[in-house]
């Protein structure tokens, strides 16, 4: 069994508990910002030239509430995409089971070092 899950199976873990024609309506204004934002995302990171260093990526980050990269992850997950989701699905979450993978993500692995 391996030790750490992949991002891949933590964001697939517990969709198979949702039927596939459950549906939410959403406004296109919110989508359209989840949009814009997982662009900017991987505008950034397909390239690993953009971020040749830790600072390039702490730069892109940038600290909060200055309208950096973290910015722009938090509204999407804290506020929009939280009013996109359905109370009994927002709860499953508080349980911690249903959507919360069993083995943890391999940034969570204790290093001797930090990295280079």
């Amino acid at each position: 069994m391996p030790e750490f899950s992949t991002p891949k199976e933590r964001v697939e873990y517990g969709l198979e508990t949702i039927a596939l024609d459950r549906t939410v309506t959403v406004s296109l204004r919110d989508l359209m910002y989840l949009h814009q934002a997982f662009g900017e995302l991987v505008r950034f990171f397909h390239q690993p030239l953009h971020y040749p260093t830790l600072e390039a990526v702490e730069r892109f980050l940038g600290p909060r509430n200055t309208g950096g990269a973290i910015d722009v992850l938090f509204e999407s997950y804290y506020d929009r995409i939280r009013e996109m989701i359905p109370p009994d699905i927002d709860e499953a979450f508080g349980d911690g089971g249903r959507f919360e993978h069993p083995l943890l993500p391999a940034y969570f692995q204790e290093s001797d070092s930090p990295p280079s």
